[in-house]
């Protein structure tokens, strides 16, 4: 018989000392329980440890929508980009994390991003090559870091049409002998440091520009006249001040009206009015800037309308050719049958010829 050790100390046997060794666990837990005054069972409250839980989980998370393959690693303390997500991936949504700096190879291999979303981090510096690999880049949002600066091989990119870049640091410096090559139609520089419209050169297909929250103080068409397809400005909450001598709100006013330009504010030109501002007149350096761009925009147009014509061309050619092999197939399918036809008739005309001349001398046979 099994004996067992009581809490007052003796020995007991049998079903005593199983009762002992019940109560001695259920003190021991009781002890336990008082002593760890850090921890808690769940659904009380108090101070507790912290549990697994309770850790946000800094793994990535996966989807599908639009036909392309998502990857959220949005506020998840990130300080670089991770460099072993999916390589096929098209969209990365990293915002609200603590990334600094964006080396050439912290999207290098994913060439296949359309859609890059780092807004809320912490960068302060790009290289050069950052974004080098990314062909198809479409979107790319920048929007509330500390940048300064911009690698220009990003205005080179093929396909890129939208660029939010609010709430950063970027001056006029940055634009001066600025060449954009890219498609932009959306372009966001509100609350950054700039003094000016920015100077990008011939831009056609530009339709929306947004530099609110800035220090420009003066505006004039001449600062527009390279966007000639411009749509919506956005200048509001600028510092914006016209010289009533020079009419130049009438200026602006007339230019944005003739242009179709949606403008936020409204600049209402009363003292200009008082003053007897004539029909205002655009300086020659405004028309010839709106000529360039228009001309880039019509020669694009026409170099569309050609490559369209030459794709209608050749797909009537390939259509023609298409339908030329099928009629051939066809005719050649329809010869081959008949040759077999015939040929089949012709042994069935031997065979029968064959057997009447058996017969015929069998016959000949019997009679004999």
């Amino acid at each position: 018989m099994q004996r067992f050790w009581n809490v007052s100390g003796g020995w007991s046997d049998g079903k005593t000392g199983m009762s002992a060794v019940l109560m001695n666990g259920l003190l021991m837990l009781g002890f336990v329980v008082a002593t760890m005054r850090d921890t808690m069972v769940l659904g009380f409250s108090g101070p507790t440890l912290v549990m697994d839980q309770d850790i946000p989980s800094r793994i990535c998370k996966y989807s599908r929508g639009y036909s392309m393959i998502q990857v959220h690693c949005k506020n998840l303390g990130l300080e670089w980009i991770p460099p072993h997500l999916k390589t096929e991936i098209q969209v990365l949504d990293a915002s609200v994390n603590r990334v600094r700096v964006l080396t050439n190879d912290s999207l290098a291999a994913y060439t296949n991003l359309a859609y890059v979303y780092l807004s809320d981090n912490f960068i302060q510096e790009i290289q050069e090559g950052a974004f080098d690999n990314l062909r198809y880049l479409r979107v790319i949002d920048l929007s509330t870091n500390g940048c300064d600066s911009l690698p220009k091989s990003l205005f080179q990119l093929p396909y890129l049409q939208k660029i939010y870049l609010a709430k950063n640091r970027l001056s006029d410096d940055l634009f001066k002998n600025m060449e954009v090559k890219s498609p932009l139609i959306f372009l966001q520089l509100a609350k950054n440091r700039l003094n000016k419209i920015p100077q990008l050169g011939p831009l056609p297909t530009l339709l929306h520009l947004n530099v609110s929250g800035n220090s420009i103080a003066s505006v004039s068409p001449e600062d527009l006249a390279s966007f000639c397809s411009l749509q919506i400005l956005d200048l509001s909450k600028n510092p914006i001040k016209f010289d009533a001598n020079s009419c130049e709100c009438q200026t602006l006013n007339a230019w944005l009206r003739i242009r179709g330009i949606h403008s936020r504010p409204v600049y209402n030109c009363t003292e200009e009015h008082e003053r007897g501002c004539t029909k205002p007149e655009f300086s020659n350096r405004t028309t010839e800037l709106y000529e360039q761009c228009s001309e880039i925009q019509r020669l694009k147009a026409e170099t569309e309308k050609a490559r369209n014509t030459w794709i209608l061309i050749a797909c009537c050619i390939s259509g023609f050719l298409f339908c030329l092999f099928i009629s051939l197939f066809c005719v050649h399918k329809r010869n081959k049958r008949k040759k077999k036809k015939l040929k089949e008739e012709q042994r069935l005309n031997a065979n029968n010829a064959n057997t009447e001349l058996l017969n015929s001398n069998l016959n000949q046979s019997e009679n004999t």
